[in-house]
């Protein structure tokens, strides 16, 4: 979500209930000068766990893990008038760690330097991609493991996926191993489908990670 405003936007009591107050995402204004929060919305309340009242005494150092506010510090120095977007873990009253995008804008309020922020949090996003991302890999290793170990590959397969990680062409290896072109085309073919490589280059880089530089076909 985009935030266009101008600096006397907030300031008009229609505008402050549109862009923020309603907002179904969490929002709040803070000064720019010491990180205290000037205002939240009820969205930042609920999902946040803080009172209005607990909020407006608060920082934006309160809502962050300890071992980040130098991180934070630094970020807020490089703000830039304007848009702004950073990534950030911040820390909820009951003491649980989440993963947010943020997409602030600078603006002034209430006579002070500030910047509107829109938080949201995606935890539950990033989690799924770790997953989905250690399955894939996971399928990967498993489906590459059995190269040369499990025998999805004959003797005589092994032996020319370790030709064509030395780079030798379909014709060199069939002069090499006294065979057919055809022969070899069929053999790296049948390599390709059984173990899912995409391409040559993929077997080739897993036979030299597993078998080194001195591997012979």
């Amino acid at each position: 979500m985009a935030i266009s405003v101008g600096d006397d936007f907030l300031e008009s009591e229609q505008g402050y209930r549109l862009l923020f107050e309603s907002n179904p995402h969490t929002m709040w204004i803070y000064d720019r000068d010491n990180l205290s929060f000037l205002a939240v919305n009820e969205a930042a309340i609920h999902h946040y766990g803080y009172s209005r009242e607990e909020f407006l005494t608060m920082t934006l150092k309160d809502i962050r893990p300890l071992e980040d506010i130098p991180s934070l510090l630094e970020k807020v120095s490089q703000v830039t008038p304007g848009l702004n977007s950073a990534s950030a873990r911040h820390l909820k009253k009951n003491g649980m760690v989440i993963d947010v995008e943020i997409v602030s804008h600078t603006l002034h309020f209430q006579g002070r330097k500030a910047e509107l922020v829109l938080s949201l949090d995606v935890t539950e996003q990033k989690k799924a991609r770790m997953i989905s991302h250690t399955s894939t890999n996971g399928m990967k290793d498993g489906r590459k493991n059995l190269l040369l170990t499990n025998d999805p590959l004959t003797d005589a397969e092994k032996r020319v996926a370790k030709c064509v990680a030395r780079g030798f062409s379909n014709k060199q290896i069939a002069a090499k191993l006294g065979v057919s072109v055809t022969t070899i085309e069929n053999h790296v073919s049948h390599i390709l489908i059984k173990t899912s490589f995409a391409n040559r280059v993929e077997l080739a880089r897993y036979v030299f990670e597993t078998e080194g530089l001195d591997s012979d076909c």
